[in-house]
């Protein structure tokens, strides 16, 4: 019997950072946005904008607990995605319900989304999941494909170092 899937797309998926929408500029795209709909505050040395559709190493690695493919998979629930009986991707079931202020506010990572593939690999065994984790200190950008409410996209999201911030 083959072992379930495990899918490597929701690793970089989870990485949420948050996303910007047509009304928004970089600097209101931050990492310490309030969720009940304060207005945040300005940036300071202690608050560093982040720049549009990036993602912080340290949220990778907190998303993934260094590189934990069983944590992961806890955190995003994937269900395969199978339409016409062929394996396509992954569904999302859940975000972070265990830390969920990791994809606070605005991460592009929603329950319902179908994940095809991440940097090109659609991550259909344990085995292309745990490769692409063994890699997460190296990986320079997450490239998403999937689907959304019916509709197709693809994203590319840099990771960027941790900023530093002035003694």
């Amino acid at each position: 019997m083959r072992a379930r899937s495990v899918p490597l797309l929701m690793l970089l998926v989870l990485g949420c950072r948050p996303s910007t929408d047509a009304n928004s500029t970089p600097e209101e795209s931050r990492i310490d946005e309030p969720r009940d709909g304060r207005e945040a505050s300005k940036p300071t040395p202690e608050r560093t904008p982040r720049p549009a559709g990036a993602i912080f190493r340290s949220e990778l690695i907190r998303a993934t607990q260094g590189g934990s493919p069983p944590y992961l998979m806890a955190q995003i629930g994937p269900e395969p995605y199978r339409p016409q009986g062929r394996f396509e991707g992954w569904v999302i079931t859940r975000v972070w319900p265990g830390d969920p202020e990791l994809c606070a506010p605005g991460c592009d990572l929603r329950t319902g989304d179908i994940i095809l593939s991440v940097n090109g690999l659609k991550l259909e065994t344990p085995e292309e999941l745990s490769n692409l984790l063994e890699r997460i200190d190296e990986i320079e950008s997450i490239d998403l494909t999937g689907i959304r409410d019916g509709e197709f996209f693809e994203r590319s999201h840099p990771v960027l170092p941790d900023p530093v911030l002035p003694e």
